[in-house]
């Protein structure tokens, strides 16, 4: 087991939408979630922050992520606002849509990392939207090194929860 310096600790970001409601409806949903996340990342003030893992579910989303610093609660809140007053334009309501701020779990060694990144990625077929994660196409595992997580993938769906 690797410790890290505190410059080299990963995060597991996560949230839920208000009332365990669905508001990615739709690709064009999904898809300007997505943009928005890219828009963020690209901003200067939050050029310290990758993104290594990410999921996103019909009512949640997850990220691993890291050195995130001080600039972590920013970048989330401007997503998750970002997002939301699309949302609710988009849907003519004017309520909240996400049920806390966010969560953020320490990950501060490899192994621990490596299983958050499989919990992530496999995520759809953990809450059973597809039985093959090829088939879903809103999560990194198909931009990623899946030798790291695939010993994982069992586990996960039995075992694990973040």
């Amino acid at each position: 087991m690797t410790r890290r310096t505190f410059e080299n600790w990963y995060y597991h970001v996560y949230n839920r939408w208000f009332d365990k409601q669905i508001i990615f409806k739709n690709d064009a949903d999904f898809e300007r979630f997505y943009k928005i996340i890219i828009k963020y990342s690209n901003l200067e003030k939050y050029k310290d922050i990758k993104i290594f893992s990410y999921s996103f579910m019909p009512n949640h989303f997850h990220f691993v992520i890291s050195n995130p610093g001080a600039e972590l609660s920013s970048f989330i809140w401007n997503i998750q606002n970002s997002y939301a007053k699309y949302f609710n334009l988009k849907n003519n309501r004017k309520w909240q849509l996400f049920e806390w701020r966010f969560k953020a779990k320490l990950i501060k060694d490899d192994d621990y990392l490596e299983k958050c990144l499989a919990y992530v990625n496999f995520n759809p077929i953990k809450h059973k939207i597809v039985d093959n994660i090829d088939n879903y196409k809103w999560t990194s595992y198909h931009q990623i090194d899946k030798s790291k997580i695939e010993k994982y993938k069992d586990l996960i769906l039995d075992e694990l929860e973040f």
